[in-house]
């Protein structure tokens, strides 16, 4: 092996926390290498040269075999430097563009040059190294990233407390989901019949009492539900409420949409790799084939800056869920237009702000007298919570968002991805009913929105008897698929956008109306 180089990014750039030692030498710690190919020319994410190559028919038996040609050479170095530091390759998946190293955390740290050290977050411990990774001049031209040795946590966690409903509240405070999808007109004959619906989830777990008392009033039975254990995530009911109530509102909002579709849940972890590993394993998921998938975090770009090494990461798993034909929903945020960073800037969340994201926002509705139908919608804002949406500073504006009316950044007055696409409701007021620990409680959110939009997905995909490749132009091209949400805004005091006619930076094109989207893609095999 030649001499070792600088990886660039590969230290994040706040290490503030606590420190509280060194990592104990010998517990073992899994990184990942995350691979690109150094020949392979650059191209903008979301322009309309990115999207030409990125829709080229391909199927998971020919990615797979081009990439084990396009990658043989990182894989033999890659061994060759396991090898020459004693570590040993837990997995080689060149479809996925990844390579695993498992070993002690001092041969590991030795190997890249570094140190790792434990930081305590609050009542939250982790690691992360020290110093800039370093690695064989040979390999870092055929690396994107490596993570695992910064294991803090990354994601935003919502913070809306629920309502609990008493006995006899009215049934305009709180409505089913699928009763907010008949709102909306969402519903086919086939009810997402042979599809599968993939849900992120990086804590938090389930009960499935809860999805039986759930099933009475969806009508049908609960979808059948799989597990899949990305690193160290888990179902781990009651640990975390918050977390818990958020895939409770996934699960019961997908089975509500599409009751006859399956489920399979990512359980993954907080980190940076966790959520990075989780993407790509529901995106090449051979086994059950999700493709739809949902995903309900989110973080700001802004702190995703310090990890930018590790968006990258996210942000290539998502680029191949576009090659092989897969939807991923992916909510705006609860936090209004500044995201909660507290800068005096706006921003917002990825994963929702990549181009390859169909990224949903927020409204707040008002019920007609008899309850069965919508008297008016505006854009979610109740003061503390609000939609997330607005101007991403990472992303250039996507090929299909071309031609729009599109503001400038609010923060940099500058031209990007517009956040978000698409809209529902997502107040507490007449908000998602669902079952949590056997109990009725209200959540709201939207955490909502991405899987509601998600089980649509799932019943167009069975409607047609194919699924969609991609969504976002279909949408995109024809305003007489939603309603258009006007009235409100995202702002936090005077930071933030007000909606208007035509895709807004509050609820983007707006609210669905099912039948429309239905027919229009059902008709298109």
């Amino acid at each position: 092996m030649s001499s070792r180089i600088a990886l660039a990014g590969s230290r994040r750039a706040n290490l503030s926390d606590e420190p509280i030692g060194a990592l104990a030498p010998g517990k073992r710690v899994t990184v990942s290498l995350h691979l690109k190919d150094p020949s392979e020319p650059h191209r903008v994410p979301g322009s309309a040269e990115d999207f030409a190559a990125l829709t080229e028919p391909t199927t998971r038996a020919e990615l797979a075999s081009r990439r084990r040609r396009q990658f043989a050479d990182a894989e033999r170095i890659a061994r060759e430097f396991a090898a020459a530091h004693g570590l040993g390759i837990a997995e080689v998946d060149l479809a996925k563009r990844l390579i695993r190293f498992r070993g002690a955390a001092d041969a590991i740290a030795a190997a890249l040059g570094t140190r790792l050290m434990r930081y305590r977050a609050g009542n939250r411990h982790y690691h992360a190294n020290t110093e800039p990774l370093h690695v064989p001049a040979e390999l870092a031209p055929w690396l994107r990233c490596v993570l695992g040795l910064d294991t803090m946590p990354h994601r935003r966690r919502r913070r809306l407390t629920p309502f609990v409903p008493a006995t006899g509240t009215p049934a305009a405070q709180a409505l089913w989901p699928v009763d907010i999808a008949r709102l909306y007109g969402i519903r086919a004959p086939n009810a997402g019949a042979g599809q599968c619906v993939g849900i992120i989830a990086p804590s938090g777990g389930y009960l499935p009492d809860d999805c039986t008392l759930a099933a009475r009033h969806i009508g049908a039975p609960f979808p059948q539900i799989a597990e899949v254990s990305i690193d160290n995530g888990r179902n781990r009911f009651g640990r975390a409420p918050l977390a818990d109530q958020e895939l409770a509102l996934d699960l019961q909002t997908v089975a509500a949409v599409a009751p006859g579709a399956r489920i399979v849940i990512y359980f993954t972890d907080e980190s940076a790799q966790g959520l990075a590993d989780a993407v790509l394993a529901a995106v090449h998921d051979d086994a059950h084939r999700p493709h739809v998938i949902s995903i309900s975090w989110g973080t700001s770009e802004a702190q995703w800056q310090q990890l930018r090494f590790a968006l990258d990461a996210a942000n290539a798993a998502l680029e191949d869920s576009v090659t092989l034909g897969v939807v991923v929903t992916a909510a705006a945020g609860d936090a209004l237009a500044t995201n909660g960073v507290g800068d005096d800037l706006v921003h917002v969340n990825f994963p929702a702000s990549s181009p390859y994201v169909l990224s949903c926002g927020g409204t707040q509705i008002s019920l007609a007298p008899d309850g069965t139908s919508i008297a008016s919608e505006v854009v979610w804002n109740d003061g503390d919570h609000g939609t997330g949406g607005g101007i991403s500073d990472l992303f250039v504006v996507p090929e299909y968002q071309q031609g729009l009316a599109i503001p400038g950044s609010f923060s940099t007055g500058k031209a990007g991805r517009g956040v978000p696409d698409v809209a529902a409701t997502a107040a507490f007021v007449n908000g998602y009913r669902i079952v949590v620990n056997r109990q009725e409680i209200v959540q709201g959110g939207t955490s909502a929105v991405a899987p509601l939009w998600a089980g649509l997905i799932a019943l167009i995909n069975a409607e047609r008897g194919s699924p969609i490749r991609r969504i976002h132009p279909g949408l995109y091209g024809d305003a007489a698929l939603f309603r258009g949400i006007t009235s409100g805004n995202n702002k936090s005091g005077p930071l933030g956008y007000d909606a208007t006619a035509g895709w807004n930076a509050c609820t983007g094109l707006g609210v669905p109306i099912g039948a429309a989207i239905l027919a229009k893609f059902a008709a298109v095999a």
